[in-house]
């Protein structure tokens, strides 16, 4: 516990050495600060109606420097400590959550103990060389080569999970990447993942171009022991935007395990003119199937282990949702995911409010039904509240 508050003293000053930096004209900005600290607490209701009660503490702070016009470097670290009924009931649980999968270890868990644990990680950690239409990263960062809002079968360095909805930030990779940019909406970037092995590693390229308004991209490469190629477009059909991406897998062995296959997404989305906002997303997998075993679908709602090839193991997914603002401070959504085929479905209600500048209360619900006995039954049901205040 003496750890635990020396940890939260430190964040205190920090931010205020932030403040105080901000307001000193001498430092040109050539540093920053800033950061959050979250408060979640989530209420599980079991199938069996037992109710487990758990509480993450999760704070990042995100430091960058400037020391020339060219030249950048950014680190970013994310503390979380949790304890509750989930860590004290499942064990060995700061391993579960101690997950790095790229080649450098930047991860540890503070405090290891039955009913608490505290974990910290550096998530981004990269320097930034610009001239003229260059662009190179090296170090531990997001590369985002996906177009659609869900599912992102052209994101083969960062795949990641739309129910981890409390890590806005996404995973990152150890890589180096180079962009040029040949023209307004035009761009040639390469990017290599480094890796142990030939199952963690990825290498591709992609070209980027702009024609009757609509954004194209191509990329090809390899992705986790395979060959693939890939394609993705954004534009707008009159008023409402329109997105895809369609990205196909080839093993360099094909067995009965690892086939070829390949997965194809499409994303419609439109506001109103009184600020109602409506989504929906689609997700094709080849190879997926329209019953995956538990193990599956436990896999496919969490960042572990996931990869482009395998972001669902079902064959068709689809999803609607819609958000409005009910008050300038408050806005209420709902999203709801459906697997034809199965009788699956998720749904996903959220409000959030602006308590006050810097500050945020957010409540979310994640309600899993399934049908493995050939009848439609609750799987999971969870209630999320949060608060967070960014500095």
């Amino acid at each position: 516990m003496q750890r635990i508050l020396i940890a939260f003293c430190v964040v205190h000053l920090i931010t205020s050495l932030e403040v105080k930096a901000q307001s000193e004209d001498s430092l040109e900005k050539k540093w920053s600060i800033n950061g959050y600290v979250k408060d979640l607490v989530t209420i599980n209701s079991s199938q069996d109606d037992e109710v487990f009660i758990d509480n993450l503490i999760h704070n990042r702070l995100n430091f960058k420097w400037y020391p020339t016009d060219n030249f950048s470097a950014f680190l970013e670290i994310r503390n979380r400590f949790f304890h509750g009924d989930v860590v004290r009931l499942i064990p060995n649980y700061s391993q579960l959550i101690d997950v790095n999968d790229d080649y450098l270890d930047l991860s540890v868990n503070v405090i290891d103990r039955d009913k608490a644990v505290l974990h910290s990680m550096i998530d981004r950690f990269y320097v930034q060389w610009n001239k003229d239409d260059w662009e190179v990263r090296l170090g531990r960062q997001r590369i985002n080569w996906g177009t659609n809002l869900v599912w992102n079968p052209n994101d083969l360095f960062n795949a990641y999970s739309f129910f981890d909805f409390d890590y806005e930030e996404r995973p990152g990779s150890d890589a180096i990447r180079i962009q040029k940019y040949t023209g307004f909406a035009s761009s040639f970037e390469f990017a290599a993942k480094v890796a142990d092995n030939m199952d963690d590693f990825v290498a591709a390229g992609m070209w980027k171009t702009n024609t009757h308004e609509y954004d194209l991209q191509f990329l090809g490469g390899i992705a986790n022991e395979n060959v693939t190629i890939g394609f993705g477009w954004a534009g707008n059909i009159k008023t409402s935007g329109f997105k895809g991406e369609m990205t196909y897998f080839q093993p360099f062995e094909v067995s009965s395990i690892d086939k070829r296959s390949y997965l194809a997404s499409l994303t419609w989305d439109y506001s109103f003119t009184n600020s109602l906002y409506i989504m929906w997303s689609g997700l094709y997998n080849s190879t997926g199937t329209n019953e995956p075993s538990q193990f599956e679908t436990r896999g496919f709602t969490s960042n572990s282990r996931l990869t482009t090839k395998n972001i669902t193991p079902y064959r068709f997914s689809s999803i609607i949702q819609t958000s409005y603002p009910i008050h300038p401070l408050l806005n209420a959504g709902l999203a709801i995911m459906t697997f034809p085929g199965d009788k699956a479905m998720f749904i996903y209600p959220t409000i959030s409010w602006s308590v006050v500048q810097n500050l945020d209360l957010d409540v979310f619900g994640q309600f899993f039904w399934d049908d493995p006995s050939g009848q439609l039954e609750s799987t999971a049901k969870l209630i999320f509240v949060r608060g967070k205040w960014s500095f």
